[in-house]
C-alpha cells in the first residue's frame, strides 16, 4: 500500500502537486486536496475512452488545430487550481507544455462517478467557468445521458440534457454526436 504525505497544510500549491507521489492521485481545488481514488469504474472508462476516440478521430480527419487529451493529463489553471478532466480539447498550442496544460482547455467532459460527481457538479463546474471553459459537458454513464452548460460572459448557461438517439454539439469544432455513441 503507498503512503502518502499527511495532508495538513491550509492550502496547496502548483508546486506542492509536483512535490506528491505519482501514486497519488487527486486535484487541487481552491488550494484544497481532493482525493481521486479509487480508480474509475469501467462504465466511466468506457464512455470516456469513447469520447476520446470519436472526436480524435474527427478531429484527426479535419486536420483540425485543436488538440484532445485525456485523463490523467494536468491542467494548471492557477497556482492553487490543478485538475485532471476526464476528456478535453485544447485550441492554443501555447497552453500545451510537457508536463502539463498551463491555462483553461476549449471544451471539457465530466464523466460522473459516485466519488466525483458532487465535485463535478459544483467545485468543478463553477472553476471552469471562472477560468473560461466554452463548453462543458457531464457525462452520466449510469443513466446514459449527456448534460451541456456553455459559459458565456462568466455565466453557467445549461442547454440541455440529452440521452439515446437525441443529438448534441460541440460548438467549438463543430461536431454533432448521439448521446448513445458515448456508452457501451
Amino acid at each position: 500500500m503507498a503512503t502518502h504525505p499527511v495532508m495538513d497544510q491550509t492550502s496547496y500549491t502548483y508546486e506542492d502537486y509536483k512535490g506528491f507521489p505519482d501514486d497519488l492521485r487527486c486535484e487541487i481545488i481552491n488550494g484544497q486536496v481532493y482525493d481521486m481514488t479509487p480508480a474509475p469504474s469501467t462504465k466511466h472508462q468506457r464512455s470516456a475512452g469513447k469520447i476520446y476516440r470519436l472526436v480524435g478521430n474527427y478531429l484527426e480527419g479535419k486536420a483540425h488545430h485543436c488538440q484532445f487529451f485525456i485523463a490523467p493529463t494536468d491542467v494548471v489553471l492557477a497556482d492553487d487550481q490543478v485538475v485532471q478532466p476526464d476528456v478535453f480539447l485544447v485550441c492554443d498550442e501555447k497552453k500545451i507544455q510537457d508536463k502539463a496544460i498551463f491555462g483553461a482547455p476549449d471544451v471539457v467532459f465530466e464523466v460522473l462517478s459516485p466519488a466525483t460527481g458532487k465535485k463535478d457538479r459544483s467545485k468543478k463546474m463553477k472553476l471552469y467557468r471562472r477560468f473560461g471553459v466554452l463548453e462543458y459537458f457531464l457525462v452520466d454513464p449510469d443513466n446514459e445521458l449527456v448534460e451541456k452548460y456553455v459559459f458565456t460572459q462568466g455565466q453557467i448557461g445549461f442547454v440541455e440534457s440529452y440521452e439515446g438517439d437525441e443529438a448534441f454539439s460541440i460548438d467549438t469544432i463543430g461536431l454533432e454526436l448521439t448521446a448513445k455513441d458515448l456508452f457501451a
